[in-house]
């Protein structure tokens, strides 16, 4: 009776050890297929994202209108108030980019757009807005087609400061912060 004992115990060891690894085997597999869910549904976000601030740089581009490049844009009230409002939009789309690359970009974009708002067309030629929304663009561009940042287009938008005030020379201070 010992060796039939001896057997039992191999046999009940053997179906344990079986159980144990198609437990994991199915744990593991679930853990990753809701893994790959979350990732389908970030890229989605991303996606989504990136086609509308894809829009909304047309949106603001005809927003600027076609000024002539050297001559500021008629601004007032009503029409910063528009610019400012497309701007939150576009601040609101980068949140949704799971890449930092990205957000940071757009971070630029929109900083720059507050900043500057319209004195962006009296800014180098082509035209700071101009440049500005092609770039935006191609930037959407990668994240559609999932290739990395270009990081030309980031190094082409240095981060805005806001300025604090006129130095001696009548030029803008810049705040040391860089705080919104």
């Amino acid at each position: 009776m010992q060796a039939e004992t001896l057997a039992a115990i191999f046999g009940l060891g053997g179906t344990l050890v079986g159980a144990a690894v198609s437990t994991s085997a199915v744990i593991w597999q679930q853990r990753r297929a809701v893994r790959e869910a979350e990732r389908t549904y970030l890229l989605g976000l991303s996606e989504a994202a990136a086609n509308e601030v894809i829009r909304l740089s047309y949106e603001i581009q005809d927003h600027f209108g076609g000024t002539p490049p050297g001559r500021s844009m008629p601004g007032g009230e009503q029409w910063n108030k528009e610019l400012q409002r497309m701007n939150r939009e576009v601040q609101e789309q980068s949140l949704r980019f799971a890449d930092p690359t990205v957000r940071l970009f757009l971070e630029r974009c929109y900083k720059e757009l507050l900043i500057h708002g319209s004195s962006l067309t009296v800014r180098g030629f082509p035209p700071m807005h101009t440049v500005l929304f092609a770039d935006m663009r191609a930037a959407m561009g990668t994240v559609l087609r999932r290739e990395p940042f270009p990081q030309v287009i980031l190094e082409n938008h240095p981060d805005p400061q806001y300025p604090t005030g006129l130095d001696e020379s009548g030029a803008p201070r810049q705040n040391p912060q860089n705080v919104i």
